[in-house]
């Protein structure tokens, strides 16, 4: 008999092979098991927006990681400030706010006075 055809040698590869195919299915089992029991998945944050050096951003021009830090808290602020606008509000389920004292409508300061008095 030849090498090839040699009985010993083809029995030790067959049962290499059953071995190594049984270790992968446990493998795989192993996986679909750890997959199904994962439970809740973490939310991936988004890295936001990339500000380049040269950039001017709300009449913040970036130079360096001081004026960077500057226009990431203005962006941030805005962002804010957009988020609470989005809220919705029942206007009518809001209570009537009585002014408590007169303001005289004669300089821009006591417009703004009075409207922050109102809100």
């Amino acid at each position: 008999m030849s090498k090839k055809n040699n009985k010993g040698t083809k029995r030790k590869a067959h049962d290499f092979d059953l071995q190594r195919e049984k270790a992968e299915a446990e493998k795989r089992a192993a996986k679909l098991a750890k997959k199904q029991n994962a439970g809740v998945k973490k939310v991936k944050k988004n890295k936001g927006v990339r500000i380049r050096k040269g950039v001017v951003i709300k009449g913040i021009k970036v130079v360096d990681a001081e004026s960077k830090a500057k226009v990431k808290s203005v962006i941030a602020k805005a962002a804010k400030a957009k988020a609470k606008a989005k809220m919705d509000i029942d206007e009518a389920a809001a209570p009537i706010i009585k002014r408590t004292k007169k303001v005289k409508k004669s300089s821009s300061n006591s417009i703004k006075q009075d409207m922050m008095d109102t809100q």
